[in-house]
């Protein structure tokens, strides 16, 4: 039964492939007529009336030139893409969090790499009635995604490093003697240097403080 469940399996992805790896995968809910008596009503000052982001089905006002935009926000108006601000240390997060700014749009070069728009600007208006392939909107949200992470990963290397380090206390007068009479007693406890233990008893041991200074009452070894 097993063998059976998996040749049919083989089967149905080489005679089905864009059902199973094309767009079914990444494709929205309709729009049922239920979802849409449900929207809000659009103000009649609406320049522009767009379809809400991601796989709403809501209309809303397009947003107009000079205002706040973001990958969840309605999207601008036609001409108009939403960019963030000029020198933003992380553009994508301004994105994200809705702080963008729409403007015209700037048309780049064909060559231009997909990561560079994903991080420079969300599309404007769309058509309600014409959807974008599902899968490019797919693999635009993951790349939007991971370099999200990226940035948030970077930024928590900067901040750590940018911590400040406790700095080391200098060590007393008291303390550096005692730390050298122990380095002689690492050195006359080695198996092939047991003659110079007897030297144990010339060394000087101070009774240091916390501090690393002298105790007034001294301490020796006999």
């Amino acid at each position: 039964m097993v063998i059976y469940f998996t040749y049919g399996l083989l089967f149905a992805c080489m005679a089905f492939p864009g059902i199973l790896l094309g767009n079914l995968a990444f494709r929205c809910p309709s729009c049922t007529a239920e979802h849409l008596a449900t929207c809000p009503k659009v103000t009649a000052e609406c320049v522009e009336i767009v379809r809400e982001p991601g796989c709403g089905c809501c209309p809303m006002c397009a947003r107009l030139e000079g205002q706040l935009c973001g990958v969840y926000t309605p999207r601008c108006s036609s001409g108009l893409r939403c960019y963030p601000s000029t020198g933003a240390e992380f553009p994508l997060q301004q994105l994200i969090q809705g702080l963008g700014r729409c403007g015209q749009k700037v048309e780049l070069d064909v060559s231009t790499s997909l990561d560079h728009q994903a991080t420079n600007e969300v599309h404007g208006t769309e058509n309600p009635l014409t959807k974008r392939p599902a899968i490019d909107s797919w693999l635009w949200q993951e790349s939007a995604r991971k370099q999200h992470l990226n940035e948030r990963k970077t930024k928590m290397k900067t901040n750590q490093l940018e911590d400040p380090r406790t700095p080391k206390m200098p060590q007393g007068v008291c303390e550096q003697e005692l730390d050298h009479a122990l380095e002689e007693i690492s050195k006359m406890t080695s198996e092939d240097n047991r003659g110079p233990l007897e030297n144990l008893y010339g060394l000087k041991f101070p009774n240091c403080e916390r501090h690393g200074l002298y105790n007034l009452k001294q301490l020796e070894v006999w």
